[in-house]
């Protein structure tokens, strides 16, 4: 993998990250509240927990900037709590 596939691969998860957090940004600004900072943790938790688990999540191609990849990812990130559970 050189640097030209890892900029596309971390491309792809930023434009996905930014999408994702436009929701939360429009609900902060219109009520006032701080969705937006626990949509921020949340998700870096269930990236975390996916990563520590070893759960066998899509990935974004590497070969382009594949943001329906990187959301992907992130719906899988959304889930994080059942993959805490014993099976």
């Amino acid at each position: 993998m050189n640097v030209r596939h890892y900029l596309q691969y971390a491309l792809a998860m930023a434009l996905a990250y930014g999408a994702v957090l436009l929701l939360p940004l429009f609900v902060d600004y219109a009520f006032d509240t701080n969705t937006e900072v626990m949509t921020v943790v949340w998700l870096n938790i269930g990236l975390g927990v996916m990563q520590f688990k070893r759960i066998p999540f899509p990935t974004p191609d590497r070969h382009r900037i594949d943001v329906g990849g990187g959301l992907k990812v992130l719906w899988w990130a959304l889930f994080w709590p059942s993959y805490l559970r014993r099976r």
